[in-house]
């Protein structure tokens, strides 16, 4: 991934950015008076380390998580890199052509190939491409992998089973 320079940043996730900078800003600034003029003037608590409590802090931090991982994951695909992306439109692809129509065998060669996967979010992306791909019969069955690998919460399943019965 390239380094970003400051002006590349001019537009990219300036809504993150704004809501950090006012965190850290309310977090870090405090606004004193001073007795004799009664002038209110701006102290920077940073040379500190304390903040001016413990919700800015913790809005501080969450918006910060927040803007780095949109950062790391500008140029991926939905979470995965082109060519983990790539990879799970061939897999889903090649049980397709090797079933040759024939859907219990697609089914088959998918219940194969999603009882080797371990990654919870391997098994949602693969899925993910075969409902993008229109493989319903496919998807379902990663779906259920990625359910029992916990990335599908239990809510979202049983949803899904009642959308799928009509209900």
């Amino acid at each position: 991934m390239k380094k970003m320079e400051y002006f590349d940043l001019e537009g990219f996730l300036s809504e993150e950015r704004k809501n950090c900078y006012w965190f850290w800003f309310k977090g870090k600034i405090t606004r004193k008076m001073d007795r004799l003029t009664e002038e209110i003037y701006e102290q920077n608590l940073s040379g500190t380390l304390e903040w001016n409590g413990i919700r800015l802090k913790n809005g501080f931090y969450n918006m910060f998580d927040i803007l780095k991982t949109r950062y790391m994951m500008s140029g991926k695909w939905n979470g995965q890199s082109k060519a983990e992306f790539e990879k799970n439109f061939k897999r889903v692809t090649d049980i397709v052509e090797k079933s040759a129509g024939d859907q219990e065998k697609a089914v088959r060669l998918a219940q194969t190939q999603a009882n080797k996967i371990y990654d919870e979010w391997k098994a949602i992306n693969r899925a993910m491409a075969a409902k993008q791909g229109g493989h319903d019969h496919v998807f379902e069955v990663f779906f259920q992998r990625a359910y029992e690998l916990g990335s599908v919460s239990k809510q979202e399943y049983r949803e899904y089973k009642l959308e799928k019965l009509g209900l």
